[in-house]
């Protein structure tokens, strides 16, 4: 069931990431970036981009498997009429989960997408 909850947040299509990308805002950090846009939905949806260039198989799914996990926690204060989409840099190989989560939180709280 857990598992379903978090489906229905996920950014799947080309359609909806290319949305994000062209009409969307960013903000950085050493390890990621945050892309953000208001969409007319009420219901928020995350995607995550980890390119071939920060390792093999194992490390980006494992760098997913974090950037998601800290990202849910975060879910019930996020503001649910955008889309997010994390895009992980090559320093975050070295991140353990406490500095990706403080990323992720740091990104969101720059964008102001924190409820007030």
């Amino acid at each position: 069931m857990e598992r379903l909850v978090k489906a229905v947040y996920r950014l799947k299509s080309s359609r909806e990431f290319a949305h994000t990308y062209r009409n969307g805002k960013s903000a950085a950090c050493k390890s990621l970036v945050l892309v953000y846009v208001r969409t007319g939905s009420d219901r928020l949806k995350a995607g995550f981009s980890v390119s071939k260039k920060i390792g093999k198989s194992v490390v980006r799914n494992k760098v997913k498997r974090r950037l998601r996990e800290a990202f849910s926690k975060l879910i019930p204060q996020l503001r649910q009429d955008y889309y997010y989409v994390f895009i992980a840099r090559k320093g975050i190989v070295e991140d353990d989960y406490k500095a990706i989560a403080d990323s992720v939180s740091y990104l969101l709280k720059k964008a102001n997408l924190f409820f007030k």
